[in-house]
């Protein structure tokens, strides 16, 4: 037997989640359906993330124990030819069987605005559109006030149930081209609906609503009833998942981002 960790994109649009739930299709069922079948035998995966309904991919990672030898060509081909088409193994590496892949250097999240009059017909499933103008400079401001450790509690989902709010948030950036606006960040590890909270805030900083000291006192008061919505799910993805002495996880504190495919200015 051997660990093998799975690098994994999928389109969230039409799943409940990455983990398994009885009310819905899951990534993590498709998943294990498919490696049940190339390992002949049932399979149970373990994600580094637990992505929300809706919420994309193009980094996740994805832990099983194996019980066969197959070469890396062999096992991408036939993994991703028993695949939906919204979901596909990108890579594959040999680790150990002992491996938490949930205990991170690290993870990337991009969140994808759209700031038009018209909706793009087809990004509706990848982007949050956002009919007016907003103002960048303010919201790069107010994203700033939320990097580094901090009881996150304002920006948790109310049913999150987490007793330690405290999480680090090493970048958070905003990037924009022609229309489309990226909010790219970098952290430990997030609680749930965190990077969705803080995207609807930083509109809301946005539109005028909040100002960047808003988002100070926000962020003190732990009240998630002072902060902005929950975004739309469509607009996260994962981007990266890097692990401790990863190639490559520097640039979850400094540097240039990773090279993300499927990237546009669109």
């Amino acid at each position: 037997m051997r660990g093998r960790l799975l690098t994994v994109a999928y389109d969230g649009t039409r799943y409940c989640g990455f983990q398994f739930q009885t009310n819905g299709l899951s990534v993590q069922e498709v998943l294990e359906t498919t490696l049940g079948a190339i390992e002949k035998r049932p399979v149970r995966v373990k994600g580094a993330s637990r992505t929300d309904a809706g919420v994309h991919a193009l980094g996740q990672r994805v832990f099983y124990v194996s019980g066969n030898d197959l070469p890396e060509n062999a096992f991408l081909k036939g993994a991703n030819s028993l695949l939906p088409p919204d979901v596909a193994v990108r890579s594959v590496a040999r680790v150990a069987e002992t491996l938490n892949p949930r205990l991170t250097a690290g993870k990337i999240y991009r969140y994808t605005l759209r700031c038009a009059p018209i909706r793009d017909p087809l990004r509706v499933n990848t982007q949050w559109t956002v009919y007016r103008p907003l103002d960048l400079d303010a919201m790069r401001e107010a994203a700033s006030r939320l990097v580094g450790t901090h009881d996150f509690s304002a920006f948790q989902a109310a049913d999150c149930g987490r007793e330690n709010t405290e999480r680090t948030v090493l970048r958070l950036e905003l990037r924009a081209r022609g229309p489309r606006v990226d909010l790219i960040v970098s952290g430990t590890a997030f609680l749930k609906n965190m990077v969705r909270i803080i995207a609807g805030t930083l509109v809301e900083v946005g539109t005028g609503r909040f100002s960047p000291d808003d988002v100070s006192a926000i962020l003190r008061s732990r009240d998630r009833t002072l902060a902005g919505m929950t975004a739309p799910a469509a607009g996260l993805c994962l981007m990266n998942v890097f692990y401790p002495g990863e190639p490559g996880a520097d640039c979850l504190r400094e540097g240039a981002w990773p090279a993300w495919e499927y990237d546009d200015d669109r």
